[in-house]
């Protein structure tokens, strides 16, 4: 697997640099943000697998960075991004995910939770689906644009996000566990965290109200998460 880091402290960048490589990761170094593009540019023959994107960086913050690699008109970047950041505040999660990141993990952070993400990140990055839609509510889904629409209102879902919606609405009404929803958009494995879930649920509830859907996303306690169509009285 080959994989940027983009870190600009020394001593973390040393560690990670190490680890990746015990585990027989090609690993190319950015110790800030044009390093960063220079790096994605020039491989882009051979692109990195995942890019581990620090959120503070000389230069532009990776939150930008990764805005840009998303780009079709700029890096076009598909592939795994995962942001390594000490704000654990959920705006700054549920941004970081918003702008085309497929996870994150906060600093500090154990060897094991960093190389489980890398390999859950790669493994999601394979998934594709056939150019079809489909009809749940008032909403229109594209599993090849991966987009949902309602009459003029488009919403563009994130890879993981996508995921997630898909297996709602193939369960509309149904109550889906925790376990099933995190081994089916994440993989097996251990590390992924409710908050994880709660995340992405956030982020798919503004989505789904910023094209007006009639569609609602319901947490039961200690069970699971239900998508149902809403019953306007």
């Amino acid at each position: 697997m080959k994989i940027l880091l983009v870190e600009d402290d020394e001593k973390l960048g040393s560690v990670i640099v190490k680890v990746l490589q015990t585990y027989g990761y090609d690993v190319d170094w950015a110790k800030e943000s044009a390093e960063c593009l220079e790096y994605v540019e020039y491989n882009s023959e051979n692109t990195y697998d995942v890019i581990l994107l620090d959120w503070m960086l000389p230069g532009k913050n990776g939150d930008i960075i990764c805005k840009e690699l998303r780009e079709p008109q700029k890096y076009n970047f598909n592939n795994g991004i995962i942001f390594l950041t000490a704000k654990d505040a959920m705006d700054n999660i549920v941004k970081g995910l918003d702008i085309g990141a497929d996870d994150y993990i906060v600093k500090p952070f154990e060897n094991s939770e960093l190389i489980a993400r890398i390999k859950s990140v790669n493994r999601r990055k394979s998934r594709t689906y056939i150019g079809e839609t489909a009809k749940v509510g008032n909403i229109t889904i594209n599993r090849l644009e991966q987009t949902i629409t309602t009459g003029d209102k488009t919403g563009k879902l994130s890879k993981n996000e996508f995921h997630l919606f898909d297996l709602f609405a193939k369960s509309l009404n149904k109550v889906i566990s925790r376990d099933v929803i995190m081994e089916s958009v994440w993989g097996i494995n251990e590390e992924i965290s409710q908050a994880n879930i709660d995340s992405f649920i956030y982020l798919l509830r503004k989505k789904l109200k910023s094209i007006n859907a009639n569609l609602s996303i319901t947490l039961y306690k200690s069970i699971g998460y239900k998508l149902e169509i809403k019953n306007d009285k």
